[in-house]
């Protein structure tokens, strides 16, 4: 693989958006269908925007790091294969089994993603990072971006490992991406429809809500992605009540609505600057 594959780098970026407007656009319909929160338009301009900013640099790093491991040779150390562990001769059978192999691979690769959530709000510098995406408070399917930075913290901290931990499922990347995508969008999604009590294995926009939210006895809750196993395991899961749909965003944060307040966000002194004792207004974290 060439040091600078542009081709390479482009097909990322196609792929990655392909997958971003198939399963955003759903959510979004979902959300002008049946809305929890009536957002505005330019909310969702604002989205595509800095999705195209964020997917464009964010090939360049996972090209990057495809090339870097090649280079290195890394190789698993570990394989766990869930595709050997459940199979079946019959074809319908085996299809379902398919789906929940690349389940468990959702479900395993989340636990790398939990401890790294949890990292960025622990971390100061990461949570600068992170704060880009926590100060959103027009939250909808397309509108849920992350910095441009993230990337590169979830090379490090959640695909390197998979690198050495390889979880194979038969239909990796088709089931597990497709699944993992669709739920980045969901969690996000403002609108009424939510997984019930499947919320109890798989995340979804009800449970993640408390996540961002500005109460202040929502605070380090549901860190999980893709499943919400790992936060019963380790006791930070919240379960959101019948009618709890809070408030989100960053109270002394506003949202960056210009594409240099996206970038810049977590490197604005003036945003970061210390507040006066006395007038110091609590920060979401």
């Amino acid at each position: 693989m060439q040091i600078l594959d542009f081709n390479h780098i482009s097909q990322i970026f196609v792929n990655s958006l392909e997958l971003v407007v198939v399963f955003a656009t759903i959510c979004a319909a979902l959300e002008f269908t049946f809305p929890a929160y009536r957002y505005s338009l330019a909310s969702y301009a604002r989205g595509v925007r800095n999705w195209l900013i964020r997917l464009g640099l964010g090939a360049f790093v996972w090209h990057f790091f495809a090339v870097g491991l090649a280079w290195l040779g890394v190789k698993p150390l570990v394989t766990i294969n869930f595709a050997t562990l459940l199979h079946s001769e019959n074809a319908i059978v085996s299809s379902g089994l398919a789906v929940l192999s690349g389940v468990l691979v959702a479900i395993a690769g989340d636990f790398f993603y939990y401890w790294m959530h949890r990292a960025q709000h622990a971390v100061p510098f990461l949570w600068r990072l992170h704060a880009t995406h926590h100060s959103i408070r027009e939250l909808t399917a397309w509108n849920c971006n992350h910095h441009i930075s993230e990337p590169l913290v979830y090379a490090a901290l959640v695909a390197l490992p998979l690198a050495l931990i390889h979880f194979e499922s038969g239909v990796v990347p088709i089931v597990a991406m497709t699944l993992i995508t669709f739920q980045a969008h969901l969690s996000h999604s403002s609108t009424r429809i939510n997984l019930g009590p499947f919320r109890y294995i798989i995340g979804d926009n009800k449970f993640h809500r408390i996540h961002h939210s500005m109460e202040p006895h929502h605070r380090h809750r549901n860190y999980g992605f893709f499943t919400t196993l790992w936060d019963t395991i380790f006791l930070t899961a919240y379960w959101p009540k019948k009618n709890e749909w809070p408030e989100v965003g960053m109270r002394n944060q506003p949202e960056p609505l210009t594409v240099r307040d996206y970038i810049m966000f977590p490197f604005d002194r003036h945003r970061w600057r210390k507040p006066k004792v006395g007038n110091a207004v609590e920060a979401r974290d």
